[in-house]
């Protein structure tokens, strides 16, 4: 006779407390809305999961007999509906309901065979086939768990909204078929022009050859393009990528699961390959190990990326490597010597896309990026402000109170949470587990969604954008980029007293957008308030500053768009100011890592196109305490794990940035830091990295802003994190082959540099300060990195010299670091960095010398004045 389960002697000992009513009664109604719709959504999973895999992994709360599981869903479809979509208190009508329980079945059935890596990619295809934007499922599966009830509720809503309901959901019946699809390659997001133009050139070629593309143009995609387009065609396919450093193929296979949708392991590295059902199938190796016995390779295409490394005595031979098709990619391959092997072997240049046609097509926007810290406009406050406070203390709860449990569950890798980001990650995978997860962490899982949400539909306060565009939009065309309807009328109507304002969106009527519009293009100037971000594909030809207020789930197509629309033409250079806001109900285990990596991915996609940064100083209203703290919390987060895990920009590793950047170029940027005293601003770290870069190849780099941080932006602490794992410099006269350890300046120039930088400092007069001035510019641009200490000391005339060398030598990169020099305690250091701004003449210094016109002092005022109107003229 088989004995009862404890579970089930509990049952039988007290049925009624498996009911609905009692459930509801005792575990959901004491808690907050928000926390028990993550209970409610929780066990409504644990229910499916039983009856999909018919194994009782999960001991569930209530009878599985009668309407117990039906009700609790409608419990979580009516508190969803209330808490994010429904403000009424008319509860989800009939209908809806019925609608909303067919597709959370239906979603849940169909997705739960898969990987959790996998099930974005279907729910991807199924959208491609249906016309639905694969943007709109990242988004939805950033803010919620894929498969929960509150998944499928949002990705309902978007699908109706859309029209594509219907289309989609009958897709999802059809379960045999998605196991295929889930499998097979796709291409997820559809080639830019220049892309089709370079895999057509490359075809027409007989497949050999060489592209030519601009960093950022998307050469990864054109190449797995390329792989799936034979693989259509021929229907087998074996591909093999080499490049000459690791990190650049762990970036192609994790690229090549996200844009074709193949199956595999995300956290694996390069050595393991992708395919499908052994007809497709992609490998990864370096240069280095394939030359050494190419005949060992035999495939079907041959991709090398930055081709220009195989042209070397050694690394040519990978080239050999027998294949039927052949591309090199690279964004330029230099000098005679290097291009003849390298035709040889892969076939000529078929296909170039320079810098300059990246630009004028705006897939490389050309503007100066100004980016404004301020608060995030939360308009359900009051519970906004509850919710933020009772996630602080949940947690706190769990990290007291559950340390051995957290410690278990997480195979010991900690045993608490520093964020809520890796909390909500290991609900995920708790998820697939039949581990026990105590009740406390679905309530505060409920109260993560609930809060994202708000977040999700909020905006940054529009008091200083308003400003913002009352100053330039007299003068300027501006375009005011809002959240939605409601907040683009209040900003039009908050402009329209003071400057000529115009309109537009999707309740106007379209001959009224229409007349907007033509307005707005006849005008000389003025202000475009346009919901999210015209991308109704409305042309805007002529707009000169931009400024975006609409909160963005979108990094590289938010640069990209901007570009489409604030294009440089003669006498107009453009300026995109981006509002970054942080909740003031702030949650440090969220919200320092959301805003440090919206930080780091601005600056990373403005590094990599070259696109010059300025953090604008704002009122303070608490703001730079906010931002010192959120820095502190991430830095000392990453000094114990290495690494930051969060929903929306992935796993950020440390040691996986230190080995993307060059061994020589880390040498650079090491020394380049000895001289520097003090804390490093954001400027002054970009413009050593950025003449790191100019002096010699490099990479496109990304990371820097998370090594500042977790350096604490100590110079000698991020030197000494720039050179972790490098064995020391070797001594001068080392033997040939031996890497060494180059300046950031031309060889021969080090010393005259540092010593003409000393001569300026220590001048004893006019004379000697002009010479070193006259010297340094003639040097130019490579003297920057070492005026930067100069820039930070006590002595006024020290940094004024050193302002006066900056604008003689007259590199634009000077702007970012004499800016903040407008807020110095000292007036004649403001007047100076004034005066240099007005000659140097780059607009990127408009804003901050209009900010400076309401100094204190009237002869900053008069410098900041005479700036102003110098640049009117250029």
């Amino acid at each position: 006779m088989r004995r009862f389960l404890p579970h089930e002697i509990e049952y039988l000992s007290d049925p009624d407390r498996f009911t609905f009513d009692s459930f509801k009664r005792s575990v959901l109604d004491p808690l907050p809305p928000a926390a028990a719709l993550g209970v409610a959504d929780e066990e409504l999973l644990n229910y499916y999961e039983n009856a999909l895999r018919q194994d009782g992994r999960f001991v569930l709360r209530l009878d599985p007999n009668g309407d117990h599981y039906e009700r609790l869903e409608r419990y979580v479809a009516e508190t969803a509906f209330l808490l994010f979509w429904g403000r009424d208190g008319d509860g989800l009508p009939g209908e809806r309901f019925e609608e909303f329980s067919r597709f959370r079945h239906l979603c849940y059935r169909t997705l739960h065979p898969f990987a959790e890596s996998q099930k974005v990619a279907v729910l991807k295809k199924i959208g491609l086939e249906t016309g639905l934007l694969p943007e709109i499922i990242d988004e939805v599966s950033t803010l919620f768990s894929v498969g929960s009830g509150l998944f499928a509720m949002e990705l309902l809503a978007r699908l109706t909204e859309t029209g594509r309901a219907d289309r989609f959901s009958a897709r999802l019946e059809e379960a045999d078929a998605l196991m295929d699809l889930a499998a097979r390659p796709a291409l997820l997001c559809p080639l830019w022009p220049h892309q089709q133009r370079a895999l057509e050139a490359w075809l027409r070629a007989g497949g050999r050859g060489i592209l030519e593309m601009a960093t950022a143009s998307g050469k990864t995609l054109v190449g797995l393009a390329a792989a799936l387009k034979l693989y259509e065609v021929h229907g087998r396919l074996e591909v093999l990528v080499l490049a000459h450093s690791r990190a650049l193929l762990n970036q192609w296979r994790r690229e090549a699961m996200e844009k074709l949708g193949l199956a595999g392991n995300p956290g694996a590295d390069y050595t393991v390959p992708l395919e499908y059902g052994g007809r497709f199938v992609l490998r990864f190796e370096t240069l280095q190990k394939v030359y050494r016995s190419p005949d060992r390779y035999r495939v079907d295409l041959l991709i090398v990326d930055e081709v220009h490394h195989g042209a070397g005595i050694q690394f040519r031979k990978a080239l050999a490597v027998a294949a039927k098709w052949k591309m090199g990619l690279s964004a330029t391959v230099e000098g005679e010597e290097r291009r003849q092997p390298l035709d040889r072997a892969l076939g000529p240049t078929v296909y170039t896309y320079t810098l300059k046609d990246a630009r004028e097509d705006a897939v490389v926007p050309s503007f100066s990026l100004h980016l404004h810290t301020t608060y995030l406009d939360v308009r359900e406050n009051e519970e906004f402000r509850e919710i933020s406070e009772q996630i602080v203390r949940e947690l706190a709860v769990i990290n007291g109170r559950h340390r051995d449990i957290i410690r278990r569950l997480s195979g010991s890798r900690f045993d608490r949470f520093a964020s809520i980001a890796e909390f909500v990650g290991l609900m995920r995978h708790l998820r697939y587990r039949t581990a026990e997860v105590p009740e406390a962490w679905y309530r505060l899982i409920g109260l993560v969604y609930r809060r994202r949400m708000i977040i999700h539909r909020s905006a940054p306060k529009t008091g200083r954008a308003i400003e913002l565009a009352r100053h330039l939009g007299t003068t300027k065309k501006c375009i005011v980029f809002s959240m939605d309807i409601a907040t683009c009328e209040a900003i039009y109507s908050a402009l329209g007293e003071t400057v000529e304002a115009y309109r537009v969106h999707s309740e106007m009527p379209r001959a009224e957008v229409q007349r907007s519009l033509s307005r707005f293009r006849s005008a000389r100037y003025g202000v475009l308030v346009a919901p999210k971000m015209l991308d109704e594909g409305i042309d805007v030809p002529d707009a000169e500053i931009g400024i975006n207020v609409a909160s963005s789930k979108t990094r590289l197509q938010l640069v990209q768009r901007m570009g489409r629309i604030l294009r440089k033409r003669p006498g107009k250079d453009p300026v995109f100011h981006h509002f970054v806001a942080l909740p003031q109900a702030y949650v440090e285990a969220e919200d320092a890592f959301a805003y440090q990596g919206d930080l780091a991915w601005i600056r990373d996609t403005a590094l990599l196109l070259d696109i010059p940064v300025l953090q604008t100083p704002d009122e303070d209203d608490g703001l730079a305490g906010v931002c010192r703290r959120s820095e502190a919390a991430v830095r000392d987060y990453l000094r114990s794990r290495r690494h930051v895990v969060a929903d929306d920009f992935g796993t950020v590793r440390i040691d996986a940035i230190l080995e993307s950047i060059p061994e020589r170029l880390r040498r650079d940027l090491a020394a380049s830091l000895d001289s520097c005293p003090g804390d490093l601003t954001d400027e002054a770290w970009e413009a050593v990295v950025r003449s790191a870069w100019r002096t010699g190849e490099a990479p496109g780099l990304c990371g820097m802003h998370w090594l500042l941080v977790l350096a604490g932006r100590d110079p000698r602490a991020l030197s000494g994190l720039l050179l972790t794992g490098l064995a020391p410099a070797p001594a001068a006269g080392a033997p040939p082959g031996r890497i060494r350890a180059e300046s950031l300046v031309p060889p021969g120039r080090e010393r005259p540099v540092e010593d003409t930088v000393r001569a300026l400092a220590r001048a004893a007069g006019p004379e000697q300060e002009r010479a070193a001035r006259r010297r340094l510019a003639e040097i130019g641009s490579p003297a920057l990195p070492l005026l930067i200490p100069l820039l930070k000391s006590r002595n006024d005339e020290v940094v004024l010299r050193a302002i006066g060398a900056m604008e003689a030598i007259g590199d634009p990169a000077a702007i970012d670091l004499l800016i903040p020099h407008l807020s110095d305690r000292r007036y004649s250091v403001r007047v100076g960095a004034a005066r240099a701004l007005g000659r140097l003449g780059d607009p990127r210094a408009r804003l901050a010398l209009m900010r400076a016109l309401k100094d204190r002092e009237p002869e900053v005022r008069r410098a900041a004045r005479a700036a102003l109107d110098a640049m009117e003229g250029r």
